[in-house]
């Protein structure tokens, strides 16, 4: 059936449609062929439009035999909801291949002729489960792709090649077509489980890859190898799930496509990476979906956009920026624009909501100025930064957003800014003009270049520091725009310009001097341990040597004692008096050459003297030794001969020139880590001993021993890190009169 198309155009509108809804006819897709008419899918099967005319199709949709009426098919089939005709494909060679009831293929040898017959090959094949036919795509050497809805696409090696066709025979053979001449291998292709296939592309620079776009993202497929392999982008962490509708590749193998999920997509090859192009939304939520189901070229830098949920657009590919095109005409269908395109004499087709519409954009230049444009897009945009030697830093499909805030090294302050501006105005009169602060006060005017590669500012040798880059245009005889784009570039100072490399360096010196200062205090305290260490032999030899004055003298007042006992015929304590006397002497002469022993052997040495005393001062003086039995007292060393001193202090110079009789106690206990050894005494005390010095007794003897005792604890505290100390305190009754001495010794325990 042919008709004249009489498109319906509203007042004012660009675009007009052609009533086909009135006939029944639901358009899916376009397809414009190398004859120069126009293919369409639609729910009565494969029509035609050239010119004025409008062919719809008067043969049976399924024509497999004579029996089936193909208008009434149409019809019921359209009425039950039912899809007759969806995909199709033509081969450079003007071969058209389409499918019918679903999953049957019909071949015609010429797009423009509605002759057709069978492929030669069996079509689903035999035996095996099949799916709906989702997509047709034949390459530049006529290998057919049919892609399904299931886990696989079908590979036929030249089976949409017009060589194969002819030299194919088929008949029919129980109802069923059977090729009996010239057939074709089918060579299903596994993808993965539930992977759905909607497009293909032929690479650009290796005609044996073919390029797979699924529910599941991209896919690419080598002819030569058979192999298949799922492209996954280092930038997307959560996997490729997305959904590819349409496929165009460009000079260097990267691809432009549109999705189902995420508005239209760019893998950019090279860096592995995708970038997505979402168009604006009134209401936006995370879930969002932004379906476009095809594209189709525009000019060089613009896609017109088929948007599955609004109005058509154009789409830039260079400032990612959105123009939906809100002609009154749309009106009469819903938003849900399936597919765009342009003839060759620049006619703009486009299917929204089942109806077609056309805008023949060669007799109405307006189109552009028509667009109601967001304001935002009338600025210019840096489409790209590359460092002086051509490597990409950044670009508005590699990391974007290093165009709003670029971070330089040092060595990286040569580059090469690129800029352009959205093609929706007249851009043979562009100028451009740019200012940097910190580089460029004033603003440096462009000339007008139509080349867009040439729109470039360059810079050399930038000193480090923080860069506003400040980008304008005007188009025309119009002024200067208010819309603006600017960048911030940062060149970080090399290592040894940066504060932290001075603060490292301090504090590297710091640390060395540190180091210096520490060697020279260890040095110093080695040196003073070795002269602590002649110190304290010189002290050894004067305490050997004043226990060598000591010892006579004591020995003769013992000897005297003896003597005086004998003579006044008390043998007894004359024997006692001895059998003491020779223990302290053997205890003093094996201790005599130690520097140190057992606080036990200390304390017994200290009784035994005691005890000599006090016999032979007879009742003069008490005395109480009282330690603490839970000490282990051999287990903690003293100097030898540390405590003797007091007692013998507080018997001849505390006790002895009292009229009446003192007690000297003697307490060791012990209180946290510290043992303490206390000399008590309540003798007249250190002041009135001065003045009254007792007769027989040199007047040096308290200030030696008690010096001496003093310079041992030191020295010892010096070596050993004993931390000894001698406490003196002399006590007082309430009228402030002397009532004794208190001598405290600390011995810290090990």
């Amino acid at each position: 059936m042919i008709y004249h198309t009489c498109f319906a155009q509203k007042e004012n509108a660009l675009f007009k449609k052609l009533p086909l809804d009135s006939l029944g006819v639901r358009c899916y897709e376009m397809l414009f062929t190398i004859g120069g008419s126009i293919r369409l899918t639609t729910s009565l099967g494969i029509c035609k439009i050239k010119g004025h005319l409008f062919e719809m199709p008067n043969f049976a949709l399924g024509r497999i035999t004579d029996n089936i009426t193909g208008h009434v098919s149409y019809i019921k089939n359209f009425s039950n909801g039912g899809d007759s005709t969806t995909v199709m494909a033509e081969g450079s060679d003007s071969i058209f291949v389409y499918n019918a009831l679903d999953n049957t293929l019909f071949y015609s040898p010429n797009s423009d002729i509605p002759d057709r017959g069978n492929p030669p090959f069996v079509f689903p094949p035999k035996g095996q489960p099949f799916d709906k036919i989702s997509t047709l795509f034949i390459d530049n050497i006529g290998d057919l792709f049919i892609g399904t809805q299931a886990d696989n696409f079908y590979w036929i090696k030249e089976g949409a090649n017009k060589q194969s066709f002819y030299n194919s025979e088929n008949k029919i053979v129980d109802s069923m077509v059977v090729v009996v001449k010239g057939e074709k291998r089918v060579n299903k292709i596994i993808l993965a489980p539930q992977t759905a296939v909607f497009s293909f592309a032929q690479d650009s620079t290796d005609k044996n890859i073919i390029w797979v776009g699924t529910n599941h993202g991209l896919y690419s497929f080598n002819k030569l190898s058979g192999e298949s392999k799922i492209i996954v982008p280092v930038n997307m962490k959560d996997g490729p799930l997305f959904t590819v509708t349409h496929i165009e590749t460009d000079k260097q193998s990267n691809l432009w496509f549109s999705t189902m999920e995420k508005g239209m997509g760019f893998y950019y090859k090279e860096k592995n990476s995708i970038r997505f192009y979402p168009y604006p939304k009134k209401n936006s939520i995370v879930t969002t979906l932004y379906p476009i189901k095809r594209f189709s070229y525009k000019s060089g830098n613009d896609f017109y956009v088929a948007v599955l949920d609004s109005l058509p657009a154009v789409f830039n590919t260079k400032s990612g920026a959105y123009a939906f095109i809100d002609d009154p005409s749309f009106t009469q269908s819903v938003n849900n624009t399936t597919d765009i395109k342009v003839d060759k004499l620049g006619n703009l087709f486009v299917i929204k909501g089942g109806a077609l519409y056309q805008c023949k954009t060669s007799e109405n230049s307006m189109l552009a100025s028509a667009l109601k444009i967001d304001s935002s897009l009338l600025a210019p945009f840096i489409r790209s930064v590359s460092l002086q030697n051509g490597t990409e830093i950044a670009s508005i499909n590699y990391k974007p957003e290093l165009l709003q805030e670029l971070q330089l090294k040092y060595n990286e302050n040569s580059f090469i800014i690129y800029y352009d501006l959205n093609d929706f105005g007249d851009k043979s009169k562009i100028h451009f003009a740019w200012k940097m602060d910190g580089y460029t006060d004033t603003w440096v005017v462009m000339p007008t270049l139509n080349v867009d590669d040439f729109n470039i500012a360059f810079f050399q040798n930038l000193k480090p520091g923080k860069y506003v880059f400040e980008l304008k245009v005007k188009v025309g005889s119009e002024g200067w725009r208010q819309q603006q784009t600017r960048m911030i570039i940062i060149i970080s100072p090399p290592f040894w310009q940066t504060w932290w490399f001075w603060l490292s360096a301090i504090a590297g010196v710091c640390l060395i001097l540190f180091a210096i200062v520490k060697w020279r205090v260890s040095v110093v305290r080695k040196q003073e341990r070795i002269k602590a260490s002649h110190e304290k032999e010189v002290l050894e030899l004067e305490a050997k040597a004043l226990r060598a004055q000591m010892n006579p003298h004591f020995i003769f007042n013992c000897m005297n004692s003896i003597k005086s006992l004998i003579q006044q015929k008390e043998e007894d304590k004359a024997i006692n008096y001895l059998t003491t006397f020779s223990k302290l002497i053997r205890t003093i002469f094996q201790n005599s050459d130690k520097r140190e022993i057992t606080l036990y052997d200390e304390m017994e040495t200290c009784r035994l003297y005691t005890q000599l005393e006090s016999m032979r001062f007879g009742d003069k003086f008490s005395y109480h030794f009282n330690i603490d039995e839970t000490i282990d007292m051999k287990s903690v060393r003293v100097p030898a001969l540390v405590i003797q001193p007091f007692i013998e202090n507080a018997i001849w110079h505390g006790i002895m020139p009292k009229e009446k009789g003192g007690i000297l106690t003697v307490t060791v206990e012990k209180k946290e880590e510290a043992i303490y050894c206390i000399i008590d005494d309540d003798g007249i005390g250190r002041e009135l001993s001065k003045q009254n010095k007792f007769r027989g007794e040199p007047s040096t003897h308290q200030s030696k021993g008690v010096h001496l005792t003093q310079n041992r604890l030191d020295l010892d505290n010096l070596l050993n890190e004993r931390n000894a100390t001698i406490i003196l305190t002399d006590k007082k009754d309430n009228q402030d009169k002397a009532t004794g001495t208190t001598v405290v010794l600390t011995f810290k325990e090990y």
